[in-house]
């Protein structure tokens, strides 16, 4: 009984742990039609693809699991922009069976001088350093 016990736990979470391990494959998948959005999310598959710890997919069919991002923009000035396009990223790690396994918190970003007047960028190089945090220590 104790073997079949231990058998159905490494069952259950050895296919999380597999798609997360380094060269597994991922999709990664905004819904937004927003072209501010379509360009974070390019600018997101550009740096994991740099990164190299896992390989892009380019359908979901054949990815081991998804990335599902939920981005929003705003254009105007704030207290801490000086206009442009302001950004905020969610990010969910989502396997085969649907399950979340990892979400992020929610990034933002507006444009300023410390990121260069990209706040598109800034809020993927937010998510990337939790990413390689969570995913570089396993």
């Amino acid at each position: 009984m104790k073997n079949l016990t231990l058998f159905s736990l490494f069952t259950l979470f050895v296919p999380t742990v597999i798609a997360q391990e380094k060269g597994a494959k991922i999709y990664i998948e905004n819904p937004s039609k927003n072209e501010n959005s379509i360009k974070v999310t390019d600018e997101l598959k550009a740096k994991i693809t740099e990164w190299g710890y896992w390989q892009v997919a380019t359908n979901e069919a054949t990815a081991d699991y998804k990335i599902n991002l939920t981005s929003s923009t705003s254009k105007g000035i704030t207290l801490t922009s000086w206009g442009g396009t302001s950004y905020q990223l969610v990010a969910k790690i989502i396997d085969k069976k649907g399950t979340t396994t990892w979400e992020s918190d929610a990034y933002k970003s507006s444009p300023n001088g410390t990121n260069g007047f990209n706040s598109g960028t800034a809020v993927v190089k937010k998510l990337m350093r939790d990413l390689k945090k969570k995913f570089n220590d396993k």
